[in-house]
């Protein structure tokens, strides 16, 4: 089997239901996008072949905010940033129980190909990913609002939406400040000591965002 055919196998048979709720499918991507005035939502598939010749599929899924990642964007000085706002493998998402005190990330859950029936179970399964996961994930989670919610909760743990360092540092503080959050000060303190171990681009990223933020600037992304 090879990795064009088995994608382009899965996407035909899915691409439908994704299209019932506005999302286009994109090839070189092999993912499916739905832009929004206010934010995108992907769901994406990454394939691997393995030595043996089967083919493993890492799924996951990601909301873009525009305004937040406007904000991040103006002080990055890398292009490859992925700029993820909120997301995870599908499976850390479908089976998060919502405790968030206690959330460690589990080894990623991947979708195994070894023949055609493979292929055909998936066909059946992700639309209903899409319809009881997905969908919903989207739709309670896409405003500044509510990602400053789910980030800064709790600052000092990990988090199933966004576990990503040092970008769920920085995607917490633009929501917060955007977000007008009371203890947006408190936060940045947590999150500068949480960033001590952190590479030295990392923290030099992190103190370029907070000295922006700090000023009207922001404002204007």
């Amino acid at each position: 089997m090879k990795i064009k055919e088995v994608s382009e196998q899965i996407s035909a048979g899915v691409i439908e239901s994704f299209q019932k709720h506005g999302f286009k499918y994109r090839k070189t991507n092999t993912d499916f996008i739905r832009k929004g005035d206010q934010a995108d939502h992907v769901f994406k598939m990454f394939y691997y072949k393995e030595d043996d010749g089967t083919i493993t599929i890492k799924p996951e899924i990601i909301i873009h905010v525009h305004s937040i990642e406007d904000v991040y964007r103006s002080v990055s000085e890398s292009n490859e940033n992925p700029y993820l706002t909120l997301g995870n493998y599908l499976s850390e998402i479908a089976e998060y129980n919502g405790d968030e005190v206690n959330f460690r990330k589990r080894p990623i859950k991947y979708w195994l190909i070894e023949d055609e029936n493979d292929i055909e179970y998936l066909v059946k399964i992700i639309p209903k990913y899409l319809k009881e996961d997905m969908l919903p994930y989207f739709e309670e989670n896409s405003t500044i609002k509510r990602v400053d919610e789910l980030l800064n909760k709790y600052p000092e743990k990990m988090t199933v939406h966004n576990y990503m360092y040092p970008d769920r540092v920085n995607i917490a503080i633009i929501a917060a400040k955007l977000n007008n959050n009371p203890n947006y000060e408190e936060l940045v303190d947590i999150y500068e000591k949480n960033m001590i171990d952190a590479e030295e681009n990392s923290k030099k990223q992190f103190y370029r965002l907070k000295d922006f933020l700090a000023t009207d600037k922001y404002q204007k992304s």
